[in-house]
């Protein structure tokens, strides 16, 4: 992931939204002036440990001026914020000019087989669109998608596998997306 944001954006500021414990935050730290947002005060309070720069924030009316992000990421979050919306036009209002809004979303197709085989359902996804949809949710509040494909990763100890398609982006189970101001 780092590889891939480094492409498009090699340095400047680094905004994480659902930060976690902090490894996107500490990954980019080498490469960016990296901040990260989560609502849990649990893993804030752990991501201190090892990464500077995080604060307990919604990803709605977030704590930053307007302009102060060159990239801003969504891990496998944008899914689960309740006003979507809102959160759009919020991330619009910090990411700079020319900054660069990075997604990972569930593919809800995959998804929606894996739990339903399980016979589990992840109420915690609130926006289930396809990528189609995505693109325009995001064109519709002023962001241009640059590139879009689907990914399937795996890492077990030392061995990793990570494949990625533009043309076949929805038999994989996840989205990124990548988005300018």
């Amino acid at each position: 992931m780092l590889k891939v944001i480094k492409e498009i954006k090699g340095n400047g500021k680094l905004l994480d939204v659902g930060c976690a414990y902090g490894f996107l935050v500490n990954a980019t730290s080498k490469h960016f002036e990296s901040y990260g947002i989560d609502l849990s005060n649990f893993v804030i309070k752990k991501s201190r440990n090892f990464c500077k720069n995080v604060l307990v924030a919604s990803g709605v009316d977030m704590p930053f001026k307007s302009g102060s992000f060159d990239v801003v990421t969504f891990v496998d979050t944008l899914e689960h914020v309740a006003k979507l919306t809102e959160c759009i036009k919020d991330v619009r209002r910090v990411l700079k000019k020319g900054g660069v809004l990075f997604l990972q979303l569930p593919n809800p197709l995959i998804w929606k087989y894996f739990f339903g085989f399980f016979m589990l359902k992840d109420e915690t996804h609130l926006s289930n669109f396809w990528l189609k949809e995505w693109k325009r949710i995001l064109l519709r509040h002023g962001l241009k998608v640059e590139k879009s494909f689907g990914i399937f990763v795996f890492a077990f100890n030392k061995f990793r596998f990570f494949r990625k398609s533009e043309a076949n982006a929805n038999l994989f189970p996840e989205w990124w997306i990548i988005a300018k101001k």
